[in-house]
């Protein structure tokens, strides 16, 4: 773990391998992270669904060997690979398993932002799960 400023404010960040497998442990981290910065309750689940859905597409869409999930005090949680290209809604059936990434951060994160990273090359997803009601 490393720490680095993120949009001005102090934040946790850790880089992982972009295989499959490491999904599962940026959730987890990310979530202890959360519960360190005493995130609401009603956060925790929002922030484990986006840290999935934005680290599997990290490791399935994007680029480079390793991908970091960076979380700032304020919540912010933001998910950078090496691919230039930047995330676009898909065409799906409705029992597809896939293609819903970007519905999903506008449903539960609507400020969420795609950023092309000119310093490191690639981009950032950056997000702030909202309150669930």
């Amino acid at each position: 773990m490393t720490t680095r400023r993120m949009q001005g404010r102090i934040a946790a960040a850790r880089t992982f391998d972009r295989k499959a497998n490491t999904v599962p442990k940026a959730r987890s981290w990310t979530r202890r992270i959360y519960v360190n910065f005493g995130a609401p309750e009603e956060l925790l689940d929002a922030c484990a669904l986006l840290i999935s859905e934005v680290a599997a597409n990290a490791v399935l869409h994007g680029a480079g060997a390793t991908y970091t999930v960076t979380v700032a005090p304020d919540l912010w949680i933001e998910v950078w690979d090496a691919s230039p290209l930047l995330p676009r809604h898909r065409e799906h059936e409705l029992t597809s398993e896939g293609g819903r990434g970007l519905e999903l951060l506008e449903l539960l994160a609507p400020g969420y932002q795609v950023i092309k990273d000119t310093p490191r090359g690639g981009k950032c997803v950056r997000f702030p799960p909202k309150r669930w009601a």
